[in-house]
């Protein structure tokens, strides 16, 4: 057929009005699949194309920015990527995602892949080491987000409060012995968790013992429950929301009842966590805030505008829910 073809060319082969041709490559859940196999079918032996969708035009927009999480199935990472996107759209910034998967390599030959094509890049909860995050911060401007790193602008947040919070309130509920369910060992937060209860529990003379790290994951609080067996505290505060509610499962599996057998506290404060039975107690870390502080403090700077090289932080808090009984 000589010219362009049109959707009047298709209609025609297929049989069906040109609003129908329409609305099978526009809404093809509006026509049946009959129809939809006639014109698919009449448009191929035409060479019929739908029009692409218009790109953008030059000159608008002021250009993409990268978040790389560890975890994007974890909700904590997701609201945080849900702030940046607004905070971006809101400034004429577009955003791209990627994760690591926990993996430090991973997480540096992406930052290397995105580099070519991003103005700035945010790196969620890095596990790469200081110095490399440093090194990185050299090839384009950086805000480290829940990472506290010497000499590049950072939004962390302040869990102090909230955990002498948990801590007190385990023993205000008669627990003389915690178990820390551990996380990965690249995470800083991590630490900062693990030293923080550990200042707080020495403070109320409470025995704290640490667990092996684990996959910051339902599946990997599940895993620790025969080591937990082996020697009860019964008390628990995990790493995460996800890594506490696999805990809880595990327990249940194995008879013991949360929070009858074993109290238990996580991190983050996720929907999931509310959602649960029982619910659970958890220090709420205010993703959407530390993501549109990040994404603000970034884009200022590439706006022209200043980024202090000191932290800017956020405050936890704790939430009381039904996951924490009274000491047996």
């Amino acid at each position: 057929m000589n010219g362009k073809v049109t959707i009047y060319d298709v209609a025609k082969l297929a049989g069906v009005a040109p609003s129908t041709v329409s609305r099978t490559f526009a809404a093809p859940g509006r026509v049946s699949a009959t129809t939809a196999q006639k014109v698919q079918e009449a448009a191929d032996a035409l060479g019929y194309h739908a029009a692409p969708v218009p790109t953008r035009r030059s000159g608008t927009g002021k250009g993409l920015v990268a978040v790389i999480v560890p975890d994007l199935s974890n909700p904590f990472f997701a609201a945080i990527c849900r702030s940046v996107q607004d905070e971006c759209s809101a400034r004429g910034f577009g955003m791209v995602v990627s994760e690591s998967r926990e993996v430090v390599a991973k997480e540096r030959i992406i930052f290397d892949e995105v580099l070519p094509y991003v103005r700035g890049v945010l790196l969620v909860s890095s596990r790469m080491p200081d110095v490399m995050i440093r090194k990185c911060a050299q090839l384009c401007p950086i805000v480290v987000v829940n990472r506290n790193v010497r000499g590049v602008p950072n939004v962390i947040i302040d869990i102090g409060d909230a955990v002498k919070q948990a801590i007190r309130y385990f023993a205000m509920m008669g627990f003389h012995r915690i178990t820390y369910l551990d996380g990965p060992p690249t995470s800083w937060v991590g630490g900062v968790k693990w030293r923080t209860i550990s200042d707080e529990c020495n403070a109320r003379n409470i025995t704290l013992r640490r667990s092996h790290p684990c996959l910051p994951t339902i599946d990997g609080g599940t895993v620790f429950v025969d080591e937990y067996l082996v020697n009860p505290t019964g008390a628990v505060i995990a790493y995460n929301d996800l890594m506490a509610l696999g805990f809880v499962a595990g327990m249940r599996k194995r008879g013991y009842d949360c929070p009858d057998s074993v109290s238990v506290i996580g991190f983050d404060n996720d929907k999931v966590a509310a959602l649960n039975n029982p619910s659970l107690t958890s220090i709420h870390m205010p993703a959407a805030a530390l993501g549109a502080d990040a994404a603000a403090a970034l884009l200022s700077r590439l706006s022209g505008g200043d980024v202090p090289g000191t932290s800017v932080t956020v405050p936890a808090r704790l939430v009381l829910r039904h996951s924490v009984g009274r000491a047996a």
